[in-house]
């Protein structure tokens, strides 16, 4: 006889339903936004952490970039090439090529070229001058171009460009213009007893002090005057190249080579003192800015850590309720987590808006450039959500071993 108990059968464990992302995400955000003023505290600490990340690095690379101009305009990347001399203090002139060959060297961003002056030519600001008279001011020739490279700003007036090359005009480096009593653009000069109109006055240069005492002319008007001259004329004196910074003796070395490909002497001059200052510098503050944005979130993390564990303790009684209902640590676990990560998602967004606007505040005050690295406000953002999420691990871990009995009796 069959025992009819036999053919019962054993009652299926259901396993505990998964909760939907839509559904998580829509418990998540009425949880956050069910009560507005913690929303805007929780909120607020990592806003505050990612403004103070954006502004603190916004105005550190604003005086970064600044500073690190400051010191490109004392000549911290400029290097001056100039002919070498032999063994028996013969100079050696620089090819005709060594402009281009510079040039297309990786490290070079601009290139100046200068040309061999006429000889024995003397400057004067009018004919009553006697001749015996020296200033000690010297005459340039430029190339087109060749102060960009140096990065020369105007105190008056402009420079020689394709425009008035081939005309009698002249650019006065700013002590030239001092000793010659030239205030403004408009005056003349007498160079080599011809008359020259002044169309610029250069600001102060340290970073090429010889030009601070010249009269700059235009090569095509120099070689079209003096025809007799025109191959010494034609040679280089001096090319000063704009580098981008690095190790100031590799780069002395490629530019020597560069310069002349047969290996001949080439004199190359830079402030390696400068260029290491530089360098050093830009480090530093590169590394005060990431120090300061990691203590910045840092804190805005401890802030959402905080607040979401009173939200745990504050909200048992939902917590529990839901557990009788059939919610698992699981699930409880991800919607704390989920708030945690939406409330620095809201926290960041306004924090970076704050941190864009005070940097550019800052800024503008000071008379800096603006040097906001706006690609790295996405990966602040996505900083401040993961800061978000993982303090609310513990909170959530905490929640999600609350017993239904324990939530409820707490109530």
């Amino acid at each position: 006889m069959r025992n009819p108990t036999s053919t019962r059968r054993s009652p299926r464990i259901r396993k505990p339903l998964r909760t939907r992302i839509a559904d998580l995400l829509h418990t998540a955000w009425i949880g956050t936004t069910g009560r507005v003023s913690r929303t805007i505290l929780a909120s607020l600490g990592i806003a505050l952490g990612v403004a103070a990340y954006v502004a603190l690095s916004g105005i550190a690379a604003s005086n970064q970039t600044a500073l690190l101009a400051r010191l490109d305009a004392l000549g911290a990347n400029l290097q001056i090439v100039a002919p070498g001399q032999d063994a028996a203090r013969q100079t050696i002139p620089l090819p005709e090529y060594a402009p281009d060959t510079i040039a297309r060297q990786p490290i070079v961003e601009q290139v100046g070229v200068f040309d061999t002056p006429p000889q024995n030519i003397r400057i004067f600001k009018n004919e009553l001058v006697p001749a015996s008279n020296g200033n000690a001011l010297a005459l340039a020739i430029m190339r087109p171009g060749a102060l960009d490279a140096l990065g020369t700003t105007f105190a008056r007036g402009h420079g020689i460009d394709r425009n008035n090359e081939h005309l009698p005009v002249t650019v006065l480096g700013s002590e030239a213009a001092y000793r010659l009593g030239v205030n403004d653009v408009g005056d003349r000069i007498l160079i080599d007893n011809e008359w020259y109109g002044v169309i610029g006055i250069l600001d102060p240069m340290p970073q090429a002090e010889t030009l601070n005492t010249s009269a700059i002319i235009g090569e095509a008007w120099t070689l079209d005057h003096y025809p007799d001259q025109a191959a010494d004329i034609a040679q280089i004196s001096a090319i000063y190249v704009r580098t981008t910074p690095g190790d100031a003796e590799t780069i002395r070395r490629t530019l020597a080579h560069a310069a002349n490909l047969t290996d001949g002497n080439v004199s190359v001059t830079a402030s390696a003192d400068l260029s290491k200052a530089r360098n050093a510098t830009s480090d530093s503050l590169t590394t005060l800015g990431l120090m300061i944005g990691m203590i910045a979130l840092a804190v805005g993390g401890m802030s959402i850590a905080n607040m979401m564990i009173v939200t745990v303790m504050e909200r048992r009684g939902e917590i529990g309720l839901r557990r009788a209902l059939g919610a698992t640590p699981g699930t409880i676990r991800m919607q704390f987590v989920t708030e945690a990560a939406m409330l620095s998602a809201f926290g960041g967004l306004a924090g970076i808006g704050l941190g864009a606007g005070t940097a550019a505040g800052v800024a503008l005050a000071a008379g800096q450039p603006l040097a906001l690295d706006w690609g790295s406000l996405p990966l602040a953002w996505g900083a401040a959500v993961t800061v978000g999420i993982l303090a609310g691990l513990y909170p959530a871990g905490r929640a999600a071993r609350l017993t239904p009995t324990e939530a409820l009796r707490s109530e």
